[in-house]
């Protein structure tokens, strides 16, 4: 699925910042998708390792938030996987959060080992994003800002996702 602002020209496009998500469950994601349909940002999100990777080689990525566990692999595997295409990309692991400082420790521990920049919890949002990315503020400024004249696109592959962002939004 891909949520994205539609009539930005391609500079304005090439400004926004590209955030792939690889989470089977997309309701954390609510925050991210209310700002790529402002046209804050293009949003794309996979439940699936494979089907990342496959969208990895058709579009320029900035940042990566990855689940620990997908659809078809460990999000460990999948950081594996990425390398390779990383492309000067940031990447971090998303977990729910924990209600101990040591599992918390261990996590992150364990996902700076195979590569990952940060691990955020759930529920993410553009401030996280921001940090991320380490845009300065007068970046963040431009980047994150409303165009104003976007409408938001949402180009559906799977039902079922289009179900998990509308129940996001009502409730």
């Amino acid at each position: 699925m891909v949520i994205h602002a539609f009539e930005l020209d391609g500079d304005e496009r090439a400004r926004l910042p590209s955030v792939v998500v690889v989470d089977p469950s997309f309701d954390s994601y609510g925050a991210l998708a209310a700002s790529a349909r402002m046209g804050r940002l293009d949003l794309h999100l996979r439940s699936s390792g494979g089907a990342a990777i496959k969208l990895a080689g058709k579009i320029p990525v900035d940042a990566w938030l990855i689940a620990p566990d997908l659809d078809d692999m460990s999000g460990q595997d999948f950081v594996g996987l990425l390398e390779s295409r990383r492309a000067g990309a940031k990447i971090a692991m998303v977990d729910v959060e924990s209600e101990g400082s040591r599992h918390r420790q261990l996590a992150e521990q364990s996902a700076l080992e195979v590569g990952v920049d940060v691990v955020l919890s759930k529920p993410i949002t553009v401030a996280d994003l921001e940090e991320l990315l380490d845009l300065p503020i007068e970046e963040r400024r431009r980047r994150f800002a409303a165009q104003g004249r976007s409408w938001a696109a949402l180009p559906v592959s799977i039902g079922a996702a289009v179900i998990a962002i509308a129940v996001l939004m009502v409730g």
